[in-house]
Order: C-alpha cells, then sequence, then structure tokens
C-alpha cells in the first residue's frame, strides 16, 4: 500500500476513535476503491458504517474483510457485533466463535458470544463463555450482572446467588442488587422495589401490557370493583389510582367518580392510559411521593401496586392522611404463606393476610373487606391474593 494510502487510512482510524464517522467514510471509502486488498480498510470502513446504523453496508465490507483475509479475528469480532445489531443471531454466534478459534483468548469476542448465545436461548452455552471470563479475571460488575441473570434463567440457582451476593458485596448501597438477591433467596428483602427497575420493566412492557395480562385471566380491576362497590353507590368520588398503569381500572371505577386522578411510575404506560380518554389527570410519579402532596380524596385505589412495596405502613399512613373521614382505600396483593414479607422470583413482594391486617389496625383503618380471591393464572397455575377494603373513620 503507497504510503499515502497509508496516511489516509491512520486518517481516518483517528477520526473513528472521536467518533467523527461521516468524516471517516468517505476517506474510507477513497482508501478501498485505490487498495481493494486491503483487509483493513474494508474492517475500518465497516465499523464506520455500522456507528452509522448503516448495518447492511457494514456487514457487506466486514465480509469483504473476512474473504479478504480469513485469519483476521477483529474483522470476524466486528461481523459477530453486526450480526448482534440485526437481530441475525445465527451469523453473530458463527463469526463470534470463529474469532474465539482464530484468537482463544479474545474476551471481547467471548462476551459477544455469551451475549447473543443467551439472546437466543443457548443458556448452558453463553454460562460457558462467562465462567471463562471470571476465571481469566474478567470479573466486573457488569459481567457479574450478565452472568446472574443468565444463570437464573437456566435454573442455576447457586450460580445466581454468588454471583449476586459478589454484586452486594461490592456496592451494599445499590438497591436493586440487593432485591435481586432477595428475590433467589427469600431472605432480607428491602423496604420497597428499586423504581428505576419498575420503571424499566413496564415502560418495555407498555405495548403488550394488556393482551399479556388477557391470557394470564388477570382480574384484578374487577376484584376491587366489585369488592368497593357493595359499600358506594355515589357518582362524585374524588378517586386516586394509584399505580394506574394503562388505565384497567378507569374503566370500571370512572362512573363512581366526579374526579379520576391517576399515577404511575412508567411514562410509556401512561400513555396507554391517556388514550383512554378515562381520567382527569395522569402523572408520572412514585406513589409515595405523590402521596406527600397536598389533596383530599374518598378513594384511593391500588391494584396489583402493593407487590412493589415490601413495608406496607407508609404507604398505609400516607394513604390515610389523603383520605378524607368515611374515605376508603381499596388494593389487592399477593399473598404469602410466610408471616414474613418476602420477594418472590418474579421480583413481586407477598404479604400474608395476618401482616396485612396488622398494617391496617396499626395505621388508624378499619377493614370492611379482607377476602381472599386468585388475581391471575402463572404457569396454569391460580395465583392466590387478598382484595380488600379499608375505611377512615368518620370520627378520625
Amino acid at each position: 500500500m503507497p504510503e499515502t494510502t497509508d496516511a489516509l487510512l491512520q486518517t481516518a482510524l483517528d477520526l473513528l476513535s472521536t467518533g467523527r464517522r461521516s468524516e471517516a467514510i468517505p476517506i474510507l471509502q477513497q482508501v478501498v476503491r485505490s487498495t481493494p486488498q486491503s483487509a483493513a480498510a474494508f474492517r475500518a470502513l465497516a465499523e464506520a458504517h455500522l456507528g452509522s446504523g448503516e448495518l447492511e453496508e457494514a456487514r457487506r465490507c466486514c465480509q469483504q474483510a473476512t474473504s479478504l483475509d480469513p485469519s483476521f479475528d477483529r474483522a470476524f469480532y466486528l461481523l459477530g457485533v453486526i450480526g448482534a445489531h440485526a437481530g441475525d443471531l445465527d451469523e453473530s454466534i458463527a463469526a463470534f466463535e470463529r474469532a474465539i478459534a482464530l484468537r482463544p483468548k479474545y474476551f471481547d469476542a467471548l462476551r459477544g458470544l455469551a451475549a447473543v448465545a443467551g439472546r437466543s436461548g443457548q443458556l448452558a452455552r453463553a454460562l460457558e463463555c462467562y465462567r471463562e471470563l471470571i476465571v481469566a479475571g474478567i470479573d466486573h460488575s457488569e459481567i457479574l450482572l450478565e452472568f446472574a441473570e443468565t444463570a437464573e434463567r437456566h435454573g442455576d440457582l447457586d450460580d445466581a446467588i454468588t454471583a449476586r451476593k459478589i454484586l452486594v458485596k461490592r456496592d451494599p448501597d445499590n438497591l436493586e442488587n440487593r432485591f435481586n438477591l432477595s428475590s433467589l433467596t427469600g431472605k432480607d428483602p428491602p423496604a420497597v422495589a428499586p423504581s428505576s427497575m419498575v420503571t424499566q420493566t413496564f415502560d418495555r412492557y407498555a405495548e403488550t401490557f394488556e393482551s399479556h395480562l388477557g391470557t394470564l385471566r388477570y382480574s384484578g380491576p374487577e376484584l376491587l370493583h366489585r369488592a368497593v362497590d357493595r359499600f358506594e353507590s355515589r357518582s362524585d368520588l374524588r378517586v386516586l389510582d394509584l399505580g394506574c398503569g394503562t388505565g384497567l381500572c378507569g374503566q370500571p371505577f370512572r362512573p363512581m367518580a366526579g374526579q379520576l386522578i391517576g399515577v404511575d411510575l412508567s411514562p410509556r404506560m401512561l400513555d396507554k392510559a391517556k388514550d383512554k380518554n378515562l381520567y382527569d389527570a395522569l402523572h408520572c410519579a412514585d406513589v409515595l411521593e405523590f402521596l406527600s402532596r397536598p389533596a383530599e380524596y374518598d378513594l384511593i385505589i391500588a391494584a396489583d401496586v402493593l407487590i412493589y412495596l415490601g413495608d406496607l405502613q407508609p404507604v398505609f399512613s400516607a394513604a390515610h392522611s389523603r383520605i378524607g373521614r368515611g374515605g376508603r382505600f381499596a388494593f389487592t396483593i399477593e399473598c404469602s404463606d410466610s408471616d414474613d414479607v418476602v420477594v418472590s422470583r418474579n421480583h413481586r413482594y407477598l404479604h400474608s393476610p395476618s401482616y396485612v391486617r396488622s398494617v391496617i389496625a396499626e395505621t388508624g383503618w378499619q377493614i370492611e373487606v379482607l377476602d381472599e380471591c386468585t388475581l391471575r393464572q402463572e404457569r396454569g397455575q391460580d395465583v392466590a391474593g387478598i382484595v380488600a377494603v379499608a375505611r377512615r373513620s368518620r370520627c378520625a
């Protein structure tokens, strides 16, 4: 390759290293025209196209690089990355494996293979890769987290627990690590689920949320409405729907409400609720934070929301402070056989009926309804729950 072409290639690589892809691409195109046998130039051009989101051009250039130099491990690695971005998982796996065969300690390729194998359902293969990385000392927290998640999906709970314990030890203030460890061990649950985790989960879930619940025969809003309807005949209530999600409670409770307010952590779920035109106002906020705002309601409802709170006393106390005399707090929970509050493998808090009764009494409510029920089905099994209505005394 002439010296001037070498200089052009280096200039393009320098531009790529600083993210200036649009400037690098024409220079690299000039290089591959003048030296069409340069695998390095084709690989660099593939990287530039990938960074610009041009996946097909990136793949074409990378395939040209591997054709020109079948021993070019970095080109096979990049081909694996491109396949992963494009969703071509089989192609990605084959490319990563080829890169590793050419360079057995190619840790970037090994991690790429682990991630793609996990996405394609090849969990045992993914775990092999993660274990090799960890044994080699590539055990930073992100790798351990990926390993723990994959081990849990594969059913290797001992490995998942070990990795989670290391993560908690490294960062004891990380609520998400503690919550996930508790879901595996059933011990030492934090007071609440991490709000960031709840938000991310339901933002991802928003598009398919209602159709998925339909397959689970979910009945929380209907159960809640029937319980309240036994005592309430007004149509002018000020109603607050905690954790309103896509607005499933809006339909049954709208006829009772002179004003219907919804609050949820997930912006995308709230977008779905807004489309129903059932709520007078919708707020993106944590339920406890929202209950700290001055307002008074006649009815507060919480369908499958308290499953993300371990310690129920703060929310019951906060709700009591926002309810007018004689007002009600209606909610559903999932049941635990244990007297202790536990986090399930599904990352939900389970509460025992005795615990719920004690919190209701301690926070100044009177029980009107506390019935066992089936909230939905999961893996063909009924999920046991409680539907409850608590009332604030007219004298308190």
